[in-house]
């Protein structure tokens, strides 16, 4: 099991970072097996739907989300 983050992105499709610290700004949604559990989790927390490669919008190019797993969040 991994343990999955929600990662803000912007309007843009850019990652949100803190302004101070640089931190990636994220949410952890817990630990699944796969990613395909972790989106549906978050689609339901954001009221978001998925798009594309675990990405979800609530749409109005109003920013979304990028799932991913803590080893992913790690790298960015």
């Amino acid at each position: 099991m991994l343990s999955y983050v929600a990662v803000a992105l912007n309007s843009g499709g850019g990652v949100v970072r803190h302004d101070e610290t640089n931190e990636v700004k994220n949410v952890l949604l817990g630990e699944f097996d796969s990613p395909e559990p972790a989106i549906d989790t978050a689609c339901e927390l954001f009221n978001c739907q998925h798009v594309l490669n675990g990405v979800i919008i609530k749409g109005n190019h109003t920013g979304g989300h990028m799932i991913i797993d803590t080893q992913e969040l790690a790298a960015l």
